[in-house]
């Protein structure tokens, strides 16, 4: 059997699940403007008894981000954006940060700005709730730090592009869904493209947004959004293929704002960025693409260009299917054949004892490489462990080989971010386990006011570490890491001290957000 024949037959094993009474699929390949692929499976409505077809309109999560970074290029070559300029020119209720963020900065995910999703989750709002724009733009000008100062590094940032969309309406003085419909996707005949920008809308053709639960059982993965910037894009494969076509062949835009767009980006010291305007130069499979997925609630969706063999494939589903995996599927069934990838040789035993050890970083909780049974098993906080794979210059990863870790003279690690091409350092520290008395100095009640919000500290008497607990939330569990910090799910806390050793407050970082400070506003409760 010939390498295309292989690559059919998984693909087909990977769309077998989607099945009438189970969340659908939608998926599209066009090659030299020709459909090669098109397949609609599963439920679009499962109350209703709707099937996916190819009229079904899927949100399509940080895919949007393109199209918001589109419409600010385009107020740019209006005169009325300057990418350059103080992102304070266009919304002054921001808050000082003593440094300059540019409204490229924005687009570049270079801003410093801490992620709004992150902020929500942490001042206890659910996210399966009603978000409005205007809660978001509250949310960004309360803050009063930044994860890094501006255009030093690159951190996915939600909320800047929401902060992009606002942009957009105030210096255009049309509602930014309005600007899309009438700049963009009338232009290229996306007719069945829109911003949903008001959840109590009725949007004909949806898809709702599910999830499996362990047991197989689809159960809703409710998405209330209002708000829009960063996500919100309802569409099809088809009209995103429309859209995958102008970036490959400028029609109705210019060839030169098209570049200026799919270009890389790069930090204000030269150094460069796979991140463009909304959009990925990357290697996917192999092949050289130009690339962006998306995810929330049940959505999931996969948007790639494939310059090389003049083709695109889109990829959406409502529930939760890996569209990554099947957009590389249907890129290795249908397109040129990529870059071989060498077999990584098996890690001897002394390079698996070299890498095992207690990690540390600046952006969340740490993780601890075991080597077992020639295996390498990363653990994080109170979570399942994961098999490391090698790659062939000894490199390893978790999840995609373009988030690797690298070995570094001295035994910490260099981990790789896929999203921007930057790395992130793991360095190697000693777990410290605080004594009773020491946890009981460290309990009390602190308040962070950029976040409004009150948490407790306990000391958790069946861990040896804290409890973390709001009124918002459920009780969250700390284990104990390195000095003076503790590790959860997603989350890292460092304890601030005052001149005479007293934990005087502490600071979260959970992956997006860094430096959240949170002040003792009460002592050890009694």
């Amino acid at each position: 059997m010939d390498d295309t024949a292989t690559a059919v037959g998984q693909l087909e094993q990977l769309l077998a699940p989607f099945t009438a009474d189970k969340p659908g699929l939608a998926a599209r390949v066009e090659r030299g403007g020709e459909v090669v692929f098109e397949r609609y499976l599963g439920g679009a409505d499962l109350e209703h008894d709707a099937p996916v077809t190819a009229a079904t309109r899927f949100h399509v999560a940080s895919v949007s981000k393109q199209f918001t970074a589109f419409a600010i290029l385009l107020e740019s070559r209006a005169g009325r954006v300057n990418l350059d300029a103080d992102i304070h020119a266009y919304l002054p209720e921001l808050a000082d940060y003593g440094a300059k963020v540019a409204v490229s900065d924005l687009v570049r995910h270079t801003s410093g700005l801490r992620d709004q999703w992150e902020l929500m989750l942490l001042s206890g709002t659910p996210l399966d709730g009603l978000i409005r724009q205007s809660a978001i733009i509250a949310m960004a000008a309360s803050q009063n730090g930044l994860n890094f100062p501006p255009g030093t590094q690159f951190r996915y940032s939600n909320t800047g592009y929401s902060l992009l969309a606002e942009i957009v309406a105030r210096t255009s003085g049309t509602a930014f869904p309005a600007y899309l419909a009438e700049q963009v996707f009338a232009p290229l005949g996306m007719t069945e493209t829109l911003v949903y920008g008001d959840a109590a809308h009725l949007l004909p053709n949806r898809a709702m947004s599910y999830r499996l639960n362990r047991k197989g059982e689809v159960r809703q993965a409710r998405l209330n959004y209002s708000n829009y910037g960063a996500t919100s894009l309802q569409s099809t494969p088809r009209d995103l293929a429309r859209w995958a076509r102008e970036l490959m062949h400028p029609s109705h835009f210019g060839a030169d704002l098209i570049a200026e767009m799919t270009g890389p980006g790069a930090l204000r010291d030269g150094a460069p960025l796979n991140y463009g305007f909304g959009i990925m130069r990357t290697t996917l499979g192999g092949r050289a693409a130009l690339n962006h997925d998306g995810g929330d609630a049940g959505y999931r969706a996969f948007f790639a260009c494939f310059p090389d063999d003049d083709a695109s494939i889109v990829v959406c589903s409502n529930g939760q299917a890996d569209t990554g995996r099947i957009g590389l599927a249907l890129a290795d069934a249908f397109l040129s054949p990529g870059a071989p990838t060498p077999p990584a040789p098996p890690p001897d035993a002394a390079k698996l004892a070299e890498l095992a050890g207690y990690y540390v970083n600046d952006w969340g909780p740490g993780l601890t490489l075991e080597a077992t049974d020639g295996k390498l098993e990363v653990r994080g906080a109170l979570a399942p462990p994961t098999e490391a794979k090698f790659l062939p210059n000894g490199d390893f990863y978790l999840y995609a080989p373009h988030f690797a870790f690298s070995p570094r003279p001295g035994g910490d690690l260099a981990e790789t971010q896929g999203v921007g091409a930057v790395s992130v350092l793991h360095r190697r520290a000693a777990r410290v386990q605080p004594a009773a008395e020491d946890l009981a100095s460290i309990a009390g009640v602190y308040r962070c006011d950029e976040i409004d919000s009150t948490y407790r500290l306990t000391p958790d008497e069946s861990g040896g570490g804290l409890v973390l607990s709001c009124l918002r939330f459920a009780p969250l569990k700390l284990a104990a890491a390195d000095a003076d910090a503790f590790d959860g799910a997603g989350l890292r806390l460092a304890v601030l001290r005052d001149s005479a050793g007293a934990p005087s407050g502490f600071t979260l970082a959970t992956g997006r957000v860094r430096g959240l400070a949170f002040r003792r506003i009460d002592g050890a409760p009694q």
